[in-house]
C-alpha cells in the first residue's frame, strides 16, 4: 500500500476471485467517505473454475471481545465492528494518514485488527 500511486489502495487475499465489475461498489463507497474502509463479501469459490458458488460462504463479519478474542458474527447490518482478514479497500489517502500496516508485524495473522482499529481510532468507518 504504502508505494500505491492510484486513489484507492485495495487488497484481497490469495483465495478470493473478483467477480466482473466488484470495483464498481468500491470506488463509489470510498467516494461518499475518503475515511471509509471497505471490505467485500466473502463467497464460496469453486477451486476447479475459480467461480463463485452460490450466493456467499459462511460468515463474513467478526468482532473483538474485551480479553482480544477474535469471534465470527451473522448479521445484515452494512457496518462491521472488525474485518475478517487482509480483504479491503480504501482512499490511498487515508492508508497513509493511518499509517498503513504495521511495518513490525511480519508474519501472516493480527492485519484484520490492526486495520480494524486503526481505522475506529482515527475515526474513519
Amino acid at each position: 500500500g504504502d508505494v500505491a500511486t492510484g486513489d484507492i489502495v485495495v487488497f484481497f487475499d490469495c483465495h478470493v476471485a473478483p467477480q466482473p465489475n466488484w470495483h464498481t461498489d468500491f470506488l463509489t463507497l470510498i467516494s461518499e467517505n475518503y475515511r471509509r474502509m471497505v471490505v467485500p463479501h466473502i463467497t464460496a469459490l469453486d477451486v476447479h473454475t475459480w467461480t463463485q458458488m452460490g450466493g456467499g460462504g459462511g460468515l463474513a463479519k467478526c468482532y473483538l471481545t474485551w480479553d482480544a478474542d477474535f469471534k465470527w458474527v451473522d448479521s445484515s447490518d452494512r457496518y462491521i465492528p472488525v474485518i475478517s482478514g487482509g480483504l479491503l479497500g480504501m482512499s490511498r489517502r487515508w492508508w497513509q494518514e493511518t499509517g498503513g500496516y504495521d511495518v513490525e508485524m511480519l508474519g501472516w495473522g493480527g492485519e484484520n485488527l490492526d486495520q480494524s482499529l486503526r481505522v475506529w481510532l482515527s475515526g474513519g468507518e
